[in-house]
């Protein structure tokens, strides 16, 4: 990223990303370490401040910190990883040139160094007024001084990631809805390339998702302060919709073309049935052999395009992300099922 060709300069998060990249081993590794190093600081400072006793105890919403950390940074080099990859599959459907392909890459992958900033600025001015509604104006912070030294910062980066993977997934999607534009022909026998930024949008939506899901799991108010219950229902609406509103230029494309295939086979099936009624109603059967092939053959190519699917992802990725939806919520039924007829 940030090469003297680029259309402009890389984000620090992307800079960021990079160096991780180029550390030895997977990437998942780095962002493992830092989480339970961050685990076990606001722990460690919540046992000296007494909050969570007795020591070695954890505390399920304290640590989710250490989640919420590193996840943002995570959740951008993942996806940006996998729109990395899909623009290889969608290339070849793509009619610019390879310095054009090459820029749109580098958008694709890469945050704008001004922009970026903004959203840093908007997530610092996130994290301090969260810690002035939690603590006061000014700060009471007797009995967790450690507490506070420790976890603000942590909780102020995690805002700041945060605004960031939410630009960031604004702007890719963007990016992703105007791609229909660059193909000039859909081919519905060959649709795998149509079908590459299904994936990217489908990770993001399971995104917004698993961050509803890992509330209701670690924040204690879920399902007592209206206001957490609406972020997180929020979150699953946006989830859905960042999985489907980014591909629906490309399904209106391919709707349009598989209109215009059954209109066109359509019209050369008529002909050929009034061709056939023309030559019977005359007693010419010289060709009939030949005419009752031709209507067979456009009989099967208007059933081959009759049932080829126009939504721009396959049925693996479908079902992937519907169970991604529905699963953890059936599972909590019966939990909750369970807990009340076992009490």
């Amino acid at each position: 990223m940030g090469t003297p060709s680029a259309p402009y300069r890389a984000s620090w998060v992307d800079r960021l990303i990079d160096r991780i990249a180029a550390l030895p081993g997977p990437a998942w590794v780095t962002y493992a370490i830092v989480s339970v190093v961050v685990l076990l600081a606001v722990h460690a400072a919540a046992w000296i401040d007494g909050l969570v006793k007795p020591p070695g105890n954890f505390d399920l919403y304290l640590g989710s910190l250490a989640i919420y950390i590193i996840a943002s940074v995570a959740a951008i080099h993942f996806l940006d990883h996998r729109a990395s990859l899909a623009w290889t599959t969608f290339r070849p459907v793509a009619s610019l040139s390879d310095e054009d392909a090459d820029d749109i890459l580098f958008e694709l992958t890469t945050l704008p160094a001004r922009a970026a900033l903004g959203w840093t600025i908007v997530g610092i001015g996130v994290a301090v007024l969260t810690m002035v509604a939690a603590y006061g104006e000014p700060l009471d912070i007797a009995g967790e001084p450690l507490t506070f030294v420790v976890s603000m910062p942590v909780a102020a980066i995690a805002y700041i990631t945060g605004a960031l993977l939410l630009y960031h997934t604004i702007r890719q999607l963007r990016l992703i809805g105007r791609l229909p534009r660059l193909v000039d022909r859909i081919d519905l026998l060959d649709a795998g390339p149509l079908h590459a930024f299904s994936g990217v949008t489908a990770l993001t939506g399971g995104l917004f998702l698993l961050a509803a899901y890992f509330s209701v799991l670690t924040d204690p108010t879920t399902f007592t302060n209206p206001a957490v219950a609406a972020v997180n229902g929020l979150f699953v609406a946006l989830g859905v919709a960042c999985f489907i509103l980014p591909l629906y230029g490309m399904q209106r494309r391919i709707a349009a073309e598989k209109a215009r295939r059954l209109s066109a086979v359509s019209k050369r099936l008529e002909r050929a049935l009034s061709d056939l009624a023309r030559r019977n109603d005359a007693g010419d059967l010289s060709d009939a052999d030949a005419v009752n092939k031709n209507i067979s053959s456009l009989l099967a190519e208007r059933d081959v395009i009759a049932r080829s699917p126009t939504w721009p992802w396959s049925p693996e990725t479908f079902r992937g992300f519907g169970t991604a939806l529905v699963l953890p919520v059936i599972l909590w039924l019966v939990f909750r099922v369970l807990e009340r007829t076992l009490v």
